[in-house]
């Protein structure tokens, strides 16, 4: 093979002409590859939404509240309005219970309300 710019003869593998530096058409260069330095693996660990503590509470003490008939319908209220507004300004789970508990507490208020004003207006006669 010889070379097409200056005529000197040239081995075939050879990537450009000892005689001038010319390289032939059918020849490239290689260039090198960029390749960007590789990442440790870092794995995500998919954490999904846990539910609220106060709203589950609320929601279980206003249940117990239909067997016990007492005082418990104010702090399943109290923890029930917590858990709605800590529900509220993050990702946990528990907005429906909270809004659950707050209904059968506010139900159960009113129903206690009603019992003590019943018995308090009633003659005393009609109990024995």
């Amino acid at each position: 093979m010889f070379c097409s710019n200056c005529g000197k003869e040239t081995n075939e593998n050879m990537t450009s002409c000892d005689g001038c530096g010319y390289a032939p058409s059918n020849v490239q260069p290689q260039q090198a590859v960029y390749q960007p330095p590789q990442q440790p693996y870092q794995q995500d660990f998919y954490q999904p939404p846990k539910y609220n503590g106060m709203a589950i509470a609320g929601f279980v003490i206003s249940i117990v509240n239909i067997f016990c008939m007492g005082f418990l319908f104010l702090f399943g209220l109290i923890f029930s309005i917590i858990g709605l507004v800590q529900t509220s300004s993050s990702r946990d789970l528990g907005k429906g219970l909270a809004i659950a508990g707050i209904i059968l507490s506010a139900l159960f208020t009113v129903l206690f309300i009603v019992f003590w004003i019943m018995i308090a207006v009633m003659p005393h006669w009609f109990y024995f």
